[in-house]
C-alpha cells in the first residue's frame, strides 16, 4: 500500500477532496511517461503511440482551469509555443507549403510533449527517477542487444549495431543515460554521505563505463566530443560549488586527456603519412613483366603511399581472375567496385598495383576485397587506428581531389558552406519555412557541388533555422528560450545545464529538430527533469 502512495499517490480536487478520476489520470499519465520515455533508444512506433496516447489521456483528464494555470507559470511552454508560431508565420512566404506542413507535423512534439508535461501535476521525486531508471534499462538493454549482434553477425557495419534507431540518435541517447546515471550518483552521494562504500555506485560506475565502451565499438566519436563539452560547461559553472581540490583534479584530467588525444593524433598522422620505400624511389616505367605501368602523380597517399601510381590494370584483370570469381568491374557489398578497392587494399600493403601485388595477397585479403574493404588497417588495426586512417583518407579525397561524396564529415562542411551562402542571400528574414530544402538544392546545382542531386541540405540545425527564419526568427526563438531559461533557473540544475548542452552540440552536426525521434529527445527530458527539478526546488524555498 505504502508502495501505490509513493507512486501512484492520491490527488485531491481544488477544494481539498479527493478525486478518483485524477487520480486514474495521473497515474496512466505516469505509466505513459515511463513508457515514453524507455521506448526513445529502441522504438519509433512506440515512441510515436506512447505520444499519442499521453495527448489523449491529457484531454481526457480536462481539469482545464488547473492547466492554465500552471501554463501561465512555464515560460518554457511559451517558449516552444513561439518555436511553432514562428514556423506557422513563416509559412506565409514559402512556395513548397507541402513541405512546410509535413516539417510542422514532424516538430508537433516540441508543442504537444511540453503542453503534456509542463500543465500536468509534476512528478514527484520517486515517480522521476522511475522514469529516468526506465530510460536507462532500455539503454542497456539496447547496448546488451547491440553488442550480441557484433559478436553473431560477421562484418557488421557500425551503423548496423543498432536495429531500433539512427546510430547517430542511439549515441546522444547513450551520452544522456550518461548525464542520468550522474545525477543519480550525486543524489545517492548527497543522502547516504558515501561514495566508494556504497555498493550501488559501484554498479552505476560500471554501467557507465559499459556506455562508453559501447560509444568506441559505435564508432561515435561525436558523442566523446558532447561528453567532452559537457564535462568543460559543468566544471566551468559548477566549480565553486565542487571544491578546489576537486575541481583542480577534474581540470588536470581534462587537459591530460586533451593532451593525449592531441599527441595520439599526431602520431597516427606520422604513422600515415610517412612515405613508404616504393613511394620514395623514381618512379618506374614497366613491371616486371615489361607491361607499361600508369602513374596518375595526383599526390593522393593513403598509408604512406600514392594510391594512382604503379597501376597496370591488364596484370590486376589476369592476376585477380585466378584468385577471385568477381570481377574488376563488379560491385562489393557495400556498393564499391571491385577494381578501386584492390587498388587501395594494395596500396595500402605497400606494393604496386600489378600480378606482383595481387600475388601477395592471401585468401583473407582476397575475401575481405570482396567484401569492400580497401585497407588492411580496417581489417587488423584497432578501432582507434581505424578511426584515423578514415579521417585521414577522407581529408586526402578532399584536398587533392575535391570529393565529398560519401565521405560524412567532408559532406557536411560541403553542406554547411551551401546552407551558408543561401543564408547570406535571404539574411534578416529566411526563405521560408517550406523552402529551406528547396533552396540548398538549388544552391548546389549552381555551385556544381557533387552533392547535388542529392536529399541532404544543412546538417546543422543552426543553419536550418538561419536559412528558414533568417536573423529576425533566429532571434525571436533564441531570446525565448533565453528568458525562460533564465526566468525558471534551470541552468542552474547540472543535469539540465548537461542535458541542454547535449542537444546544442548535437545541432553542429544533425538537423536534430528534423526528425520525430529528435524532437521528442530534445524535449522530454527538459520538460521532466526541468520542472520535477524546478518544483522541488520550490518547495523546498517555500518551506
Amino acid at each position: 500500500m505504502a508502495f501505490l502512495q509513493i507512486y501512484f499517490p492520491r490527488v485531491n480536487r481544488d477544494d481539498g477532496s479527493f478525486s478518483l478520476r485524477l487520480t486514474v489520470h495521473a497515474a496512466v499519465g505516469f505509466v505513459l511517461l515511463f513508457l515514453l520515455m524507455a521506448s526513445q533508444p529502441v522504438s519509433n512506433f512506440m515512441m510515436s503511440g506512447m505520444e499519442i496516447l499521453l495527448a489523449v489521456n491529457w484531454v481526457l483528464e480536462w481539469d482545464m482551469r488547473a492547466k492554465m494555470e500552471r501554463a501561465r507559470r512555464q515560460p518554457l511552454l511559451w517558449a516552444f509555443l513561439v518555436l511553432m508560431l514562428v514556423h506557422l508565420a513563416w509559412m506565409l512566404s514559402s512556395s513548397n507549403t507541402g513541405y512546410g506542413w509535413g516539417d510542422m507535423f514532424r516538430k508537433l512534439p516540441l508543442l504537444a510533449i511540453p503542453l503534456v508535461v509542463l500543465t500536468s501535476r509534476p512528478l514527484n521525486r520517486r515517480q522521476l527517477s522511475v522514469v529516468l531508471f526506465g530510460f536507462v534499462l532500455s539503454v542497456f538493454v539496447a547496448t546488451i542487444i547491440g553488442r550480441v549482434r557484433l559478436a553473431t553477425i560477421p562484418d557488421l557495419p557500425y551503423r548496423d549495431i543498432i536495429p531500433f534507431i539512427s546510430h547517430i540518435r542511439f549515441s546522444m541517447n547513450v551520452c544522456l543515460a550518461l548525464v542520468v546515471l550522474g545525477w543519480f550518483a550525486v543524489e545517492r552521494r548527497r543522502r547516504n554521505g558515501k561514495l566508494w562504500g556504497d555498493w550501488m555506485l559501484w554498479v552505476v560506475a560500471a554501467v557507465a563505463l559499459s556506455f562508453v565502451d559501447f560509444l568506441l565499438r559505435l564508432r561515435s566519436y561525436t558523442a566523446f566530443v558532447m561528453l567532452f563539452v559537457v564535462a568543460v560547461v559543468l566544471l566551468a559553472v559548477f566549480w565553486k560549488h565542487i571544491g578546489r581540490r576537486v575541481a583542480a583534479i577534474l581540470l588536470t584530467f581534462m587537459l591530460a586527456l586533451v593532451l593525449a588525444v592531441v599527441s595520439v593524433s599526431a602520431l597516427m598522422a606520422r604513422d600515415y603519412y610517412r612515405l613508404a620505400p616504393l613511394a620514395k624511389g623514381p618512379l618506374e616505367a614497366v613491371t616486371a613483366n615489361g607491361n607499361p605501368y600508369q602513374h596518375k602523380e595526383d599526390g593522393l597517399i593513403e598509408n604512406g603511399n600514392y594510391v594512382n601510381n604503379y597501376i597496370c590494370r591488364s596484370e590486376l584483370e589476369r592476376e585477380w581472375a585466378k584468385r577471385s570469381s568477381m570481377s574488376l568491374d563488379e560491385l562489393t557489398d557495400n556498393d564499391y567496385a571491385v577494381y578501386p578497392t584492390l587498388l587501395r587494399y594494395l596500396n595500402a600493403m605497400g606494393v604496386a598495383k600489378d600480378s606482383a601485388g595481387v600475388a601477395r595477397l592471401c585468401d583473407e585479403d582476397v575475401r575481405a576485397i570482396e567484401k569492400g574493404i580497401a585497407n588492411p588497417v580496417y581489417v587488423h588495426g584497432s578501432s582507434l587506428r581505424k578511426m584515423y586512417y578514415v579521417m585521414f583518407f577522407e581529408y586526402e579525397c578532399y584536398s587533392k581531389l575535391g570529393a565529398v561524396k560519401d565521405f560524412t564529415m567532408l559532406q557536411r562542411f560541403e553542406l554547411w558552406k551551401n546552407a551558408w551562402r543561401v543564408f547570406v542571400k535571404h539574411p534578416l528574414t529566411g526563405v521560408g519555412t517550406g523552402d529551406v530544402v528547396d533552396c540548398c538544392h538549388r544552391q548546389l546545382a549552381a555551385d556544381g557541388s557533387p552533392l547535388a542531386g542529392t536529399k541532404k541540405h544543412t546538417h546543422n540545425q543552426y543553419l536550418t533555422l538561419l536559412v528558414s527564419f533568417g536573423l529576425l526568427g533566429f532571434s525571436i526563438i533564441a531570446f525565448m528560450f533565453i528568458y525562460a531559461f533564465r526566468r525558471q533557473r534551470l541552468m542552474r540544475i547540472p543535469a539540465v545545464l548537461a542535458f541542454v548542452t547535449i542537444v546544442l552540440v548535437s545541432f553542429i552536426t544533425e538537423d536534430t529538430l528534423e526528425t520525430l525521434a529528435g524532437c521528442v529527445f530534445s524535449v522530454l527530458f527538459l520538460c521532466l527533469m526541468g520542472v520535477g527539478e524546478a518544483e522541488s526546488g520550490k518547495r523546498k524555498t517555500e518551506k
